[in-house]
């Protein structure tokens, strides 16, 4: 036990509450990103959701920071190109959606909106493969360093 930790709870309690943090901060983060999505669909600006997106940034770079760090990707899927090319549609999808929502508010359904919608649309789905891929590289070779030192300890 760590110095200046005062755990009153057992290991199973510690593990429960643990879970439970971690369904709290998935709530929160997709909840924030629901709140900025449909703030945005229902006419709002960038300026009006500014915090939410700030605090949902600080939350999606301490999450890709911190599990890069300790080599880790996801519970269920494995770091690949075509996972990535799929995952990088929802925010594609999601740009659409929102442009698609103010178009039809604002009465503005001309061919030039549509495709600078779908310009954004496919600079969304560049931006976020792109992203992902370096972060899949660097995990790659951060997850090839960690098991290396892995190995060189069972060896001593």
């Amino acid at each position: 036990m760590k110095k200046g930790h005062n755990h009153r709870l057992d290991e199973m309690q510690d593990q429960k509450l643990m879970r439970l943090e971690e369904y709290g901060y998935w709530i929160v983060f997709w909840a924030l990103l629901a709140s900025i999505v449909i703030q945005l669909m229902m006419g709002g600006t960038i300026k009006q959701v500014l915090g939410e997106i700030i605090v949902f940034l600080i939350a999606s770079v301490y999450l890709s920071v911190t599990t890069l760090k300790n080599g880790l990707w996801t519970r269920t899927s494995e770091a690949s190109r075509k996972g990535n090319a799929v995952i990088s549609i929802i925010p594609a999808v999601i740009i659409a959606t929102i442009n698609a929502f103010k178009m039809i508010q604002n009465n503005q359904l001309e061919t030039n909106s549509m495709l600078l919608a779908a310009a954004f649309a496919i600079a969304a789905y560049i931006g976020c493969f792109v992203i992902l891929e370096v972060y899949r590289t660097t995990y790659n070779k951060r997850r090839k360093k960690l098991d290396d030192i892995d190995e060189n300890e069972k060896e001593q």
